[in-house]
């Protein structure tokens, strides 16, 4: 994914999405429920050099069906395979221009991830960049830096600094507006920098309806009115993860 930014210079940031799937088993502390069929053939795995095939026969109504609150997921190898998690892959986001000084406008800033697990237990949603600032050259805009650390707050930059941070949006699926605020602006929404480590920006304890939960991030930049940002090219990745719990 692909933020710009321009203010007579571009600011530019890449997300690279990683759909990162972790499998369970249908546990408790005390029991484990193995999967069972009755059929006429299978379930022993044959095998070769390059290949493994688990197979049954004989079995009726098997196969995915959906509404719009359930999914039904019926059949042997169903009950037998792990969970899965997807999570998708937005188009690139150009940021809002700024001419000189000032804010990013937020309109075009950006980008909704889906997220889709059968896991009853959830998954969490973190993100990461691959630096603390965006660079262009040896010319970069630092991070977003709250008064308290990892600590979502209103947007504030002095105006001799230039910064660059990321909002978890109000009408995300599984955002918690008590942390992220109830607006997806400067002033109405709470910001962080993104951090070089994983940090985890929304969770979710069930599993997702059949259409997965849409996580929107806001991506926000500003040039002080004091501050000589030299034009350039400004770029950095983050990666997005969903991992199941």
């Amino acid at each position: 994914m692909r933020l710009s930014i321009f203010w007579g210079y571009i600011l530019t940031l890449f997300i690279l999405l990683f759909p990162s799937p972790l499998w369970a088993e249908m546990t408790s502390t005390n029991y484990q429920i193995n999967p069972d069929t009755i059929n006429f053939m299978g379930i022993e795995d044959a095998t070769s050099t390059n290949y493994q095939l688990g197979d049954t026969g004989g079995e009726v109504g098997t196969g995915v069906s959906t509404s719009t609150n359930y999914k039904d997921e019926a059949g042997f190898w169903h009950a037998a395979m792990d969970y899965h998690i997807s999570i998708s892959s937005p188009a690139d986001v150009v940021m809002g221009a700024i001419s000189g000084y000032g804010q990013s406008n937020l309109a075009t800033n950006s980008a909704t991830w889906n997220i889709d697990t059968d896991n009853p237990a959830g998954y969490s949603l973190t993100w990461r960049a691959s630096a603390a600032t965006m660079a262009s050259g040896g010319d970069t805009i630092a991070g977003y830096t709250p008064a308290v650390a990892d600590t979502p707050e209103v947007w504030s930059v002095a105006s001799a600094d230039s910064e660059w941070g990321a909002h978890l949006g109000a009408s995300s699926t599984s955002v918690d507006t008590g942390i992220w605020g109830l607006l997806d602006t400067y002033a109405g929404g709470k910001w962080l920098n993104v951090k070089t480590t994983d940090f985890q920006i929304a969770s979710r304890a069930t599993r997702t309806d059949p259409a997965g939960d849409d996580e929107i991030v806001f991506f926000g930049a500003e040039v002080g009115s004091s501050k000589h940002q030299p034009s350039g090219n400004y770029t950095v990745n983050v990666t997005i993860t969903a991992t199941t719990l």
